[in-house]
């Protein structure tokens, strides 16, 4: 496993908790794109904690979930237990032997950024059948819009402890619009993309436990992420002990023809 697999399987417990949910729009959007029943064969790449698993697990179809984290596979497994459709190989994308054409649909939920562009596009389009659609989806955390103070705050420390002088942009319809394109590169046609939102309340230890299934937070060095972790929390304490983190997720869909 790389570095960036051992920082989630081993946060596995907080990053099933503190992760959120997809919102219910994403699988309304997907079924429309490709209704699926009990004759379809579908395959999750990096199925994680199986967070996004259960919406598609519940048209009955023929579900393959590849995750090489031993323990994000064991609450995956606990999880989807309940569905005979269900099966669990641990194991990358790189690793899978999968035949050509066997799946009607592949989906990615916030994996797919980890696999190099053209081997997981030109993989992902052998393993569809004709007709057979490739889902892409997402979120992206932004800060607390409505404690504007305690966002500041802890945007100082941020600039401070990993040189981030500015947050993020906001996800938005170009972005999703340039990623959907990407997939006609390799082949794919009748792109379509999405943009929804959402919102999530942490408390502050439980904040914390989000950040610790953050890589890029998790691989600064001890001192420097010990005084980043303790002053984000003591930003969010003294503001009321509450982070409402407002998530961006976008869908970006392809088709194989």
């Amino acid at each position: 496993m790389t570095a960036f697999e051992n920082t989630f399987d081993n946060a596995a417990a907080d990053y099933d908790q503190s992760r959120p949910t997809y919102v219910k729009e994403i699988y309304d959007a997907i079924f429309r794109y490709k209704p699926l029943d009990s004759h379809s064969h579908v395959l999750e790449i990096g199925l994680g904690t199986g967070k996004a698993a259960l919406p598609i697990l519940a048209t009955q179809c023929h579900f393959t979930g590849i995750e090489p984290g031993g323990q994000l596979a064991a609450f995956a497994q606990k999880r989807c237990q309940s569905y005979a459709n269900f099966s669990l190989l641990p194991q990358t994308l790189q690793d899978f032997t999968g035949a050509d054409q066997s799946f009607d649909l592949i989906y990615a939920a916030t994996a797919f950024h980890w696999i190099p562009e053209e081997y997981g596009y030109t993989r992902v389009y052998h393993l569809l059948k004709p007709d057979g659609v490739f889902a892409r989806f997402a979120y992206h955390a932004g800060p607390d819009q409505g404690r504007r103070e305690m966002t500041a705050e802890i945007q100082e420390i941020y600039a401070k402890y990993m040189h981030s002088e500015k947050p993020p942009k906001e996800y938005g319809m170009e972005n999703a619009k340039e990623l959907a394109e990407t997939a006609c590169k390799y082949g794919f046609a009748d792109i379509a993309y999405h943009i929804y939102s959402a919102t999530k309340d942490f408390t502050t230890d439980e904040y914390m436990a989000l950040l610790r299934t953050y890589p890029d937070h998790m691989k600064l060095e001890e001192p420097h992420r010990k005084m980043l972790f303790e002053g984000i929390h003591a930003a969010i304490r003294n503001h009321g002990g509450i982070m409402t983190v407002y998530y961006t997720m976008d869908l970006e869909l392809a088709r194989k023809p």
